[in-house]
């Protein structure tokens, strides 16, 4: 049964701490929003989820044609460049998204809102965890193309799941934060898509960090998806090494992200709630 929530007009919230325990309260709908973002958009579909591989695969495919006569199939520490771009497409795909997702599924449950109180924070949630359920399904090929390379995952290998966790958080308060700019602005949608596009290349996702100049990596080191895919490479095929700086930036990124997405989400949505 699902629990349900009640709403008081006259109630004085505050925000983050009712905003997360509203969202608990309402965790069997959290669960059943996930189910139903993985079964209706694979509900016609032969094979189903697996088509959300399809895209980082073919990406991995091209980028390593192309890269492959650069690094000749061969990191500077001796290791396959395939799995390390798969490592990195994987992840930026994760990102990219629960990013879109979570900040398009508050738009498109203006239905719901306009019938029943929920928490609208629920709905990019859901759609950040099930992009992370897509995610794990792609480490079966990524973990497939490490043993192809001769290597296997290292036996820190369970930390990734603190990666995932860690981008979900950091994924929703980004999502959080566009979804009140895509009530506002609808040609905020293109913007971000170009960005997106644009950060990739600011991303270490098909090159080493030690091929770059030190100014230009100092700007790529900025960029704190750079800490979430050196940690992921480590501690799943030990593709890179990361820093105790970098596990540091992730965890307060993450932290960081999502609270102050639930703050100006918070204090932004009975403004825009009437554009829905």
């Amino acid at each position: 049964m699902i629990s349900q929530a009640y709403y008081d007009s006259s109630e004085k919230k505050r925000p983050i701490f009712s905003q997360l325990v509203e969202i608990f309260q309402n965790r069997d709908l959290l669960k059943l929003l996930v189910i139903r973002d993985l079964t209706v958009r694979y509900k016609r579909s032969v094979i189903g989820i697996w088509w959300s591989l399809l895209n980082p695969l073919f990406t991995t495919a091209v980028l390593f044609y192309v890269m492959n006569t650069v690094f000749k199939s061969k990191l500077p520490n001796g290791d396959s460049f395939l799995p390390y771009i798969l490592s990195g497409v994987l992840l930026m795909a994760l990102f990219n998204q629960a990013l879109n997702l979570g900040a398009e599924s508050i738009a498109s449950g203006s239905g719901i809102f306009n019938k029943i109180y929920v928490r609208p924070e629920i709905f990019a949630l859901s759609a950040t965890i099930s992009s992370s359920i897509n995610f794990v399904i792609g480490l079966i090929p990524l973990t497939l193309v490490l043993l192809l390379s001769k290597q296997t995952p290292t036996v820190m290998f369970p930390l990734s799941i603190v990666v995932i966790l860690c981008m979900m958080l950091f994924s929703t308060g980004i999502a959080l934060l566009l979804s009140i700019t895509y009530i506002n602005f609808d040609d905020s949608k293109s913007l971000i898509g170009i960005l997106l596009m644009s950060l990739q290349y600011v991303t270490p996702v098909f090159y080493p960090l030690s091929a770059i100049g030190p100014h230009t990596r100092k700007v790529i080191e900025l960029n704190p998806l750079t800490s979430y895919l050196q940690c992921f490479r480590s501690v799943f095929g030990g593709n890179a090494l990361a820093s105790t700086k970098e596990w540091v930036v992730m965890f307060v990124s993450a932290g960081t992200m999502f609270l102050f997405g639930l703050f100006i989400f918070q204090r932004q949505w009975p403004k825009v709630v009437s554009k829905l």
